[in-house]
């Protein structure tokens, strides 16, 4: 039943890619497709060499996981005396893996005969899939070419995990390949544990994103440099990172509401998606906010700047007074929680952080967090922190203090891997 499942998730699988394709190129986010026709022989497993020696084969789905995996990545290369092959399932993620000195490639469809045709080329020494990348053609694939496969820094929603239950025969065939499953949080363990092929394989190590370290000294000095141009040396400032669509016109009015009470109050918003950076400038336009982009390049007097550039969000979180998280309002599910209190920032966000559920509970237990979920509360919850410097900065110390208790996935994740390959 399993096999059956798998052949027909097979000749599915070119369709699902064209149609997800297509959706694509209807959506804002269109402009990244311009590269399609260059990438199809990547995507097809047609083009690159093999490595002379046997690689530590990374997959990350794109820039969020391939940085999730930064520190991991160079590590366990060294452990096993490796090169190391990453691939991301999009560009900007091939990019970021290029930048840690790894062999980047697009990752092949997950189509049975790609993903044996790329294994075969490779010949990696394991598998190691990052956060929810979970692709049963690829898994099947390694396992019949004797390649361990780990999944690190993993997590599963409730409907990915009832799926997958659903699917249990497909479930199995896949899995059976899997050495081991390094899970985020006890939440994502116990789902993981009730999944056929998984029974005794999965343990808790914790998120690497809070191993990570922080911005880069020449985002800094970029970021530094405009806000003294600007004049805002003195000002407080309100960053909000990761933003989508639907949270913006919230932040915006919150922004708004609490400049009543601080005047001088600025704000530094970045979208998540930089090319829908039109979007963002809409919903300013709409609000009767004045503001200036970043690609200008040229401070205009204005209280308000958009962030269009990528690489820059943690060098404004640790410019700012207080941030704001994105994801977390919409269905996203919440992107890096801690990322502001990496530089003792404290941080604002939505209820829906499930995807960092495990940072929220903590930031918010320590008071180095605060749920917000309307304007009126963002507001209320940026005014609290201002008017108090002392209460502002025990929230920054408490944010800071929580990312400390929660590091060190990365020498877990490392130890349960060669151990496993003992």
């Amino acid at each position: 039943m399993g096999l059956l499942l798998l052949l027909l998730y097979s000749l599915l699988a070119p369709a699902i890619a064209g149609l997800y394709a297509v959706s694509f190129l209807l959506s804002p986010r269109r402009a990244l497709m311009k590269g399609l026709a260059g990438e199809l022989a990547e995507r097809l497993a047609l083009s690159g060499e093999g490595a002379g020696a046997r690689p530590v084969w990374i997959h990350a789905a794109s820039m969020g996981e391939v940085k999730a995996a930064s520190k991991l990545a160079p590590e366990l290369a060294a452990a096993f005396k490796a090169p190391l092959l990453f691939t991301s399932s999009t560009a900007s993620g091939r990019r970021e893996a290029a930048a840690l000195g790894a062999r980047a490639r697009l990752a092949p469809l997950d189509f049975y005969p790609l993903a044996a045709r790329f294994i075969k080329k490779n010949r990696p020494l394991m598998l190691v899939l990052v956060e929810t990348e979970i692709w049963p053609a690829t898994l099947y694939a390694a396992r019949r070419a004797g390649v361990p496969v780990f999944l690190v820094n993993a997590r599963i929603s409730k409907s990915t995990f009832l799926l997958y239950r659903a699917l249990g025969p497909l479930a199995a065939l896949a899995f059976s390949g899997v050495r081991r499953v390094l899970a985020q949080t006890e939440a994502d363990a116990a789902r993981f544990s009730r999944l056929r092929g998984l029974g005794g394989k999965v343990s808790v190590t914790g998120n690497l994103k809070h191993d990570l370290l922080g911005a880069s000294a020449a985002g800094r000095e970029k970021a530094s440099a405009f806000i003294s141009a600007a004049g805002w040396e003195t000002c407080p400032i309100f960053t909000a990172g990761s933003t989508h669509p639907d949270e913006e016109p919230v932040i915006i009015s919150a922004w708004l509401e609490a400049k009543r009470s601080f005047p001088a109050l600025k704000l530094i918003i970045v979208p998540r998606h930089t090319e829908r950076a039109a979007g963002t400038e809409n919903a300013l336009n709409r609000a009767g906010a004045a503001f200036t982009r970043w690609s200008a390049a040229i401070p205009e007097g204005k209280d308000c700047l958009l962030v269009d550039a990528m690489g820059l969000l943690g060098a404004f979180y640790a410019c700012s007074s207080v941030c704001f998280v994105g994801g977390t309002l919409d269905d996203t599910g919440g992107h890096n929680l801690l990322e502001p209190a990496l530089f003792g920032k404290p941080a604002l966000f939505g209820p829906n952080y499930r995807n960092a559920r495990q940072a929220g509970d903590a930031l918010i237990k320590g008071k180095g967090g605060f749920l917000t979920e309307t304007a009126s509360q963002i507001s209320d919850a940026i005014n609290s922190l201002l008017k108090d410097p002392a209460a502002l900065r025990n929230a920054g110390e408490m944010a800071a203090k929580t990312l400390s208790s929660l590091k060190g996935a990365t020498a877990r994740t490392i130890t349960a891997i060669t151990s496993a390959l003992a």
